[in-house]
């Protein structure tokens, strides 16, 4: 395992997104995703649907941390990530969970906020045999942004945004939403480490068992900032922290 720390990963789950509806009538479908003691949290939830969008969106973050921790990226069986909460504001903005993800025995903490209708959630670990603070990094950036924003640097269509990606870049490109991303966060990465974008590319090397994760690349080479990113529906987030060496 790796013991550099901190890894990050996010997710962001549009409420107002038609592919949603009905998921909490389904069965099925909570059956296929969430353990008994989830099923139950929802149950009892003030609001079952935001609370079914909470746990899932800090499933598919703390699944993001363990894949960069783990040597190999563990199969998402999203049962195997139980969340459980420390916190819960019902009606307090943004911030409204706080908890932890437990898989295989390791506890990844995670927060996820309500904001405009949209959940951003996070996800943070070190070492998965250690101990991780139970608030977000001192450090951490963090965006939330509309795919149509007015004006923003991925106001384009999707064969014009993937001009501006290098050949090795386009490999982990897969859409629009994917390009804005990525567009986005190396102009918030670029201001914040004071170089100009276009020193920063995001690739996705391939391993045996596909492609990694995003890794960001200052003139080509590997630097010391972390880097998540998640789409969906008319959103689009990411969050970046320079990693710590042991």
């Amino acid at each position: 395992m790796s013991t550099r720390v901190t890894w990050i990963g996010n997710d962001v789950v549009d409420l107002q997104d038609s592919g949603l509806d009905r998921k909490l009538e389904s069965r099925r479908f909570l059956e296929r995703v969430f353990t008994s003691s989830e099923r139950a949290s929802i149950a009892k939830a003030g609001e079952s649907e935001v609370e079914l969008w909470c746990l899932w969106a800090c499933k598919e973050a703390a699944y993001k941390v363990a894949s960069k921790v783990l040597p190999t990226p563990p199969a998402f069986i999203h049962p195997a990530f139980e969340v459980s909460w420390t916190k819960v504001l019902e009606k307090e903005n943004p911030f409204i969970r706080a908890g932890s993800v437990l898989y295989q025995g390791a506890s990844i903490p995670v927060s996820v906020d309500l904001s405009k209708g949209v959940l951003h959630a996070l996800a943070w670990v070190g070492d998965l045999t250690g101990t991780t603070e139970e608030t977000p990094p001192a450090g951490l950036c963090r965006t939330l942004a509309r795919l149509d924003e007015p004006r923003a640097l991925w106001s384009a269509t999707y064969p014009e945004l993937i001009e501006e990606f290098t050949e090795e870049e386009r490999t982990g490109v897969h859409s629009r939403e994917s390009a804005a991303v990525r567009i986005g966060a190396k102009a918030s990465i670029a201001d914040v480490i004071n170089v100009p974008s276009d020193r920063l590319q995001i690739v996705r090397p391939r391993g045996p068992a596909g492609l990694g994760h995003p890794l960001l690349l200052v003139d080509g080479k590997p630097c010391s900032i972390d880097i998540s990113f998640s789409h969906h529906g008319c959103w689009i987030g990411w969050v970046f922290l320079e990693i710590n060496e042991p």
